[in-house]
């Protein structure tokens, strides 16, 4: 079916900037601090909660997560239940038109009510206004994802709707936008509701043809939203790593930045490569942060942990889950993520109703059991939630950029940023499609044929080496133009045959596989590396007032590809490209050193230990600095003694304040 562009979705614009004007970020979360929470379903009925409700149930499941310093739950009003429609057709040659809509199983005829009017059940919206009035008595601040229809591998769409897209048809807009004015304007009153969301996963919520027909269809939910509560902020569909170019992609992350106040990302490993090493090493402990950052930077909008979540069973024992927790949340406070919610508050075992009786659902993804008691994560959670609570300081400043980060691979980019936060840097992402942020450093990772940068960004990338910057490409078949002058290399053999280089750099020494054999001639590039034939793999070139450094291959990707590429020493690649000094330094390429600059000169330095091996010795701090105190989630893991020495247990982290002397 074709996108339908309808009138409300003109009418509704004009009312955008009148809507969002009213929205202030730190309103819902605040930059510097990280928010913690759950997804929530009832342990006694998980997405049947509001047709099987039970208040007292419900309030012992918040007592508990409340108690376990959880102020953030994201829940979701089931639309096929919230919005029971069925749609009643004619016969005979008009069998598919739609004569009447009506209400429940036993279709009865809509109330003339304001719930009635938009097909909303008055039962189904008094529990969760009576859900609002229990979360509010304990503390507890909500996200509401009003068109919960994709939940758990299944679709709960209302029965009028079945079999029609959500995205574009029109009989099922009109009934989206009457239950939104509806719930939206029914539940604003409720204090405890902090932000709203368009639904869960609404990506998949049916088939999304292009990103005309997603932008018009986010524009229309949000706008609907805003129109019956402009306090509240409005959060993005989930958004990926990668960059998603407009041409390329349904869901660009640029568009659903654009149109909400926060976005969101669900960065489960189990999906991809992320998973390929130790579920407690450093690819696993920096998958959320490194998307996060990512969806931040390259939407412009900020960017929490809306889901994330293991399925232990397949990589770890509870103790291991507990462990990665700790280091994961300390790696997103590092990237200055606003929030992390898990999935989910409690275990759904036991369950024969769909989808948990299907094949393709995990049960245990709870912190908690379903009889309520805790895994030994919740006390990792605990702890950190306890220690953001007391801090001695406002918020936490962002860190400095040291290098940009240009790519659309979302492998890519994590392994970029593996590699540069082991080699001490700090990285930004950018679109290749959108103007650079200044920096004098770039880096172009796997850059596959013109690495997705438009002539003009090609162009303005050449400028800014020509003027200083430094430049850092890895091959991939490249074909940007000027490539004889800017890098100073030629290619002189291409042969698609795999194999692997160990290249020389003098100092170190690192093993890379390739897909294709290539060599280079040097032009007016010196060599930095050769593989053991001799070839040259790594090159410098001077561009203008600039420096372009080459290398033969795409080890970025290659890496993530396989497993223990991380162990090495391929982030040396990277620190010469870039070499950062920072204020304290373990030597420990797996313990990851941020730096964050406040405003009276105080430096506060957060160390994240990114393996299960326990570094204990001493560090180097830089002459002129001293630390002034430390502070952590559990002392028992992490302590700072003796003016220079460090104790870190296995994915354990710690804050330093500094001070200049």
């Amino acid at each position: 079916m074709k996108t339908v562009m309808f009138a409300s979705v003109a009418v509704l614009s004009a009312f955008a900037s009148q809507c969002r004007a009213s929205v202030r970020p730190d309103d819902f979360l605040q930059s510097g601090r990280m928010t913690l929470g759950v997804n929530y379903w009832a342990s006694h009925a998980a997405t049947e909660m509001w047709r099987k409700w039970d208040a007292k149930a419900v309030e012992e499941d918040l007592r508990v997560l409340s108690d376990n310093g959880i102020k953030l739950l994201r829940v979701f009003p089931n639309w096929a239940d919230l919005q029971p429609i069925h749609a009643c057709f004619l016969s005979g040659d008009n069998f598919d038109k739609v004569y009447e809509t009506r209400m429940f199983d036993g279709e009865e005829p809509l109330p003339d009510t304001p719930c009635g009017r938009a097909g909303v059940d008055e039962r189904m919206v008094e529990h969760f206004e009576e859900f609002c009035d229990i979360a509010e008595r304990f503390g507890i601040r909500l996200i509401v994802p009003l068109l919960t229809g994709q939940m758990t591998f299944r679709n709960y769409i209302p029965p009028a709707l079945a079999n029609r897209n959500p995205f574009s048809d029109p009989y099922a807009l009109m009934w989206e936008g009457r239950y939104l004015e509806c719930m939206v304007s029914r539940l604003k009153a409720k204090k405890a509701i902090a932000a709203w969301e368009s639904g869960n996963e609404a990506r998949i919520l049916g088939r999304g043809e292009n990103a005309f027909q997603s932008e018009a269809w986010l524009r229309y939910v949000h706008q609907a939203i805003r129109l019956a509560d402009p306090s509240r902020p409005v959060i993005g569909v989930n958004s990926t790593m990668a960059a998603d170019v407009p041409r390329e992609s349904a869901w660009p992350c640029e568009m659903n930045a654009a149109l909400s106040d926060y976005t969101a990302t669900h960065p489960y490993g189990f999906w991809g490569a992320v998973y390929n090493d130790d579920f407690n090493g450093v690819r696993s402990l920096t998958f959320a942060a490194a998307e996060t950052l990512a969806v931040e930077q390259i939407g412009g909008k900020p960017a929490f942990v809306e889901e994330h979540g293991s399925r232990r069973q397949e990589q770890t024992r509870q103790k291991g889950v507990a462990d990665y927790m700790r280091a994961m949340l300390w790696n997103l406070w590092a990237v200055d993520a606003k929030a992390m919610l898990w999935w989910c508050a409690y275990d759904q075992t036991g369950m024969t109703i769909a989808p948990y009786n299907w094949r393709q659902p995990c049960v245990e993804l709870g912190l908690f059991r379903r009889d309520r008691s805790a895994y030994p994560a919740v006390e990792s959670m605990r702890k950190f939630a306890a220690m953001q609570g007391n801090l001695p300081f406002a918020a936490l400043p962002k860190a400095k950029s040291d290098a940009v980060v240009v790519s659309t691979d979302g492998d890519v980019m994590h392994s970029s940023y593996i590699l540069a936060r082991q080699a001490g840097i700090m990285p930004a992402f950018a679109s290749p499609e959108r103007k650079l942020p200044d920096c004098d450093c770039y880096f172009l990772p796997d850059a596959q044929g013109r690495a997705h940068l438009t002539i003009e960004r090609w162009e303005e990338l050449k400028a800014k080496v020509r003027e200083g910057a430094t430049l850092y490409i890895s091959w991939n078949d490249t074909f940007l133009d000027s490539m004889e002058d800017v890098a100073g290399v030629e290619v002189a053999f291409r042969e698609k045959r795999p194999g692997a280089d160990v290249c020389d750099f003098g100092t170190f020494k690192v093993e890379v596989p390739y897909s294709v054999k290539r060599r280079f001639n040097a032009l007016t590039a010196e060599t930095l590396a050769k593989n053991k034939s001799g070839e040259g793999v790594f090159f410098r070139n001077r561009y203008g007032s600039g420096t372009v450094y080459l290398s033969v291959h795409n080890f970025e990707k290659s890496l993530y590809a396989g497993s223990g590429g991380y162990e090495g020493d391929a982030w040396k690649i990277w620190a010469t490209v870039r070499p950062v000094s920072r204020i304290v330094e373990t030597g420990d390429k797996n313990v990851f050193v941020s730096e964050h600059h406040f405003a009276d000169g105080r430096v506060g330095a957060i160390l994240v230990n990114n393996s299960r091996t326990p570094f204990d010795g001493a560090v180097s701090v830089r002459e002129g600095w001293s630390v002034a105190g430390s502070t952590t989630d559990d002392a028992a893991l992490a302590r700072w003694c003796d003016g220079n020495r460090l104790t870190l247990s296995g994915n354990a982290g710690i804050l330093l304040v500094l001070e200049g002397k």
